[in-house]
C-alpha cells in the first residue's frame, strides 16, 4: 500500500511541531486537527501540481498505488474512465483551489481541537488520505491550465497579504512562485523514495489514458 498522502501530513506536522504529549502528567501523542486540516489541503494541492506540471512523475505515482493490480488485465484501472465520470463534478464547483474542489477530510469537525496520532493512522483515514492524493493526482492531469491559472492567482493574492500576515504574527516567510512550488513538490517525492521506496515505470495501459487526456509524457 501506498502511504504518500499519510507520508506528506506527518512529515509537515513533524515540520510544525507536531505530534505533542496530552499533557505533563499524560505522554499519549496527539496532534492539532486545525493544523493537520490546513496540511491535507495542502496534500491535495501538491498531488494537483505533479499531476498538472510534473505529469510523468505523477503516472509513476498512481502506477505504484495500484501496484498490485494487472495493467494489461481485464480489471485494470479504469483511470480516463474516473476523470471522464467526474468532470461534470469538478466543473460544476464554484472553487478554483484544488482542495476545495476535490474537499478535504475535516478532521477537527469529526475529532474535535485535537486528535490522537494512532487515530491518524488508523486504516480507514490512512485510505482517506490515498484517496484524496490519487484524486488530486488525476484532477491535476485532466486540468493542467486550471491549475496553473489558480496558483498564479494564489500567488498574486498571497504576495499582496504577506505583510499583513507577518505584522499578524504568522510565520510565512516567503511565498513560492510555481517554480519554487514545483521544486519543493518534487523534493517531497524524492524523500518518499528515498525514505520508502523508488516508483515504478509506467505501465503502458496507463499512458495510453494519460495521452487520452491531451498529456504528452517526455522525459
Amino acid at each position: 500500500m501506498s502511504i504518500f498522502g499519510f507520508y506528506f501530513v506527518t512529515t509537515l506536522l513533524k515540520q510544525a511541531g507536531w505530534p505533542k504529549r496530552r499533557s505533563l502528567f499524560n505522554s499519549e501523542a496527539i496532534i492539532n486537527t486545525l493544523v493537520t486540516d490546513s496540511i491535507i489541503n495542502q496534500m491535495i494541492d501538491w498531488s494537483a501540481a505533479l499531476g498538472a506540471c510534473r505529469p510523468k512523475r505523477a503516472l509513476q505515482m498512481i502506477a505504484y498505488m495500484h501496484k498490485d493490480k494487472d495493467w494489461e488485465g481485464e480489471n485494470a484501472p479504469r483511470i480516463l474512465e474516473f476523470v471522464n465520470k467526474a468532470k461534470d463534478t469538478w466543473n460544476s464547483k464554484d472553487e478554483t483551489a484544488p482542495h476545495d474542489i476535490i474537499g478535504s477530510l475535516n478532521l477537527s469537525k469529526h475529532f474535535g481541537e485535537t486528535m490522537r496520532v494512532k487515530d491518524l493512522k488508523n486504516e480507514h483515514i490512512s485510505a482517506a488520505l490515498e484517496i484524496k492524493c490519487q484524486t488530486g493526482l488525476l484532477w491535476g492531469l485532466a486540468n493542467p491550465d486550471r491549475f496553473k491559472s489558480w496558483y498564479e492567482s494564489d500567488y498574486k493574492k498571497s504576495k499582496e497579504n504577506l505583510p499583513m500576515m507577518q505584522e499578524s504574527g504568522l510565520k510565512v516567510d516567503f511565498i513560492p512562485t510555481l517554480s519554487e512550488f514545483l521544486k519543493e513538490s518534487e523534493e517531497m517525492l524524492n524523500g518518499y523514495e528515498r525514505e520508502i521506496s523508488p516508483l515504478p515505470e509506467i505501465p503502458l495501459k496507463l499512458l495510453a489514458d494519460a495521452r487520452a487526456l491531451g498529456r504528452e509524457i517526455t522525459d
